[in-house]
């Protein structure tokens, strides 16, 4: 650079005087402003100051270096900002989806009490309308009543289930003895005219004994409610009910069902036929909870066998064979 030489001599002499480093400002010919830095050397042998050497330093390189730290440090700035806000959306996203899942299972099961629950009470009503207008034919309207109480319990303990099912904190699997809770829930129908026979092998599995109990008598409600054998003149339902290792099977000798229809047959409102129609949705959800799962198939001679599958097996010995009317 084209510096003034007085500038450059006056700073090395200071730099040789003091014995050390000088800096100060300058100018150019072209009257731009430059830094001057002087330091001191020595001779060899006498250790005399012998000149000093002078370095000419532009300041507009420092203030391109300025400003581009400036920009990094601003564009480094924004992009944390950034960071911050995407990483606080997803957290905060996961922290309320909780919130939001229970939300929506308490919905579910709002739904499920209005809907499963208009049914039986109108059926209720109606019957205690028409009995008030003829109070000697109460009894006539006692079965009606019963069939619709009866209905509003299984309503009510299949919602329940559900809220266990979605509050996981209550699902308490423990050493289950399946065929003797399968045994219970058999000898639990109520006496009708149709035949249900068990066919048990002693089995130990993991599962929660009162899930698996609403599960068990949702499918034999369902073979009953729809397995009646055709052409039989008391229109009855024969039900055979198996345990094999962690499988239990419900077969009827019905109509059938196509086992691509189960899909939907497990949805929640799909029932036909009197259903509450939450039951074998239920049935699903309580296998899925025990990581096993629901099927049907045909059965040989006609009707259909759901088989309720659940979790791993400790096989006792042991086999009971036991017909009973139901």
């Amino acid at each position: 650079m084209d510096v003034e030489a007085d500038a450059v001599d006056r700073i090395a002499h200071r730099a040789m005087t003091h014995d050390g480093t000088v800096s100060t400002r300058a100018r150019t010919g072209a009257g731009d402003p430059v830094f001057l830095l002087a330091l001191p050397y020595y001779q060899d042998q006498s250790q005399k100051t012998a000149g000093a050497v002078v370095v000419v330093g532009d300041p507009g390189r420092g203030r391109a270096e300025h400003r581009r730290l400036v920009v990094a440090v601003l564009s480094g700035s924004g992009l944390l900002v950034l960071l911050s806000a995407a990483t606080g959306y997803v957290l905060s996203g996961r922290s309320m989806r909780p919130a939001w899942e229970a939300l929506d299972a308490q919905e579910r099961l709002l739904a499920d009490a209005a809907h499963e629950l208009r049914t039986p009470v109108a059926v209720m009503r109606g019957s205690v309308d028409i009995a008030d207008t003829d109070p000697g034919g109460l009894h006539s309207h006692l079965p009606r009543l019963r069939r619709a109480t009866d209905r509003m319990t299984d309503v009510v303990d299949n919602i329940l289930t559900r809220g266990r099912l979605q509050a996981t904190d209550t699902f308490r699997p423990v050493p289950l003895r399946l065929d003797q809770l399968v045994e219970q829930v058999c000898e639990e129908l109520p006496v009708s005219r149709h035949t249900v026979t068990t066919f048990l092998d002693a089995s130990v599995t993991t599962a929660d004994p009162a899930l698996v109990r609403i599960a068990v008598r949702n499918l034999l409600a369902n073979a009953l409610r729809h397995g009646r054998t055709p052409g039989d003149p008391q229109d009855r339902a024969e039900v055979d009910v198996m345990v094999r290792g962690t499988a239990v099977t419900v077969a009827d000798r019905g109509a059938g069902v196509d086992p691509e229809e189960l899909p939907g047959l497990l949805e929640r409102f799909r029932s036909e036929g009197g259903g509450t129609g939450i039951g074998l949705s239920l049935v699903r959800e309580v296998a899925a909870a025990h990581g096993g799962e629901v099927t049907v198939r045909r059965r040989p001679g006609g009707g259909s066998a759901f088989v309720l599958t659940l979790g791993p097996l400790q096989r006792p010995a042991g086999h009971r064979r036991a017909p009973r009317p139901s």
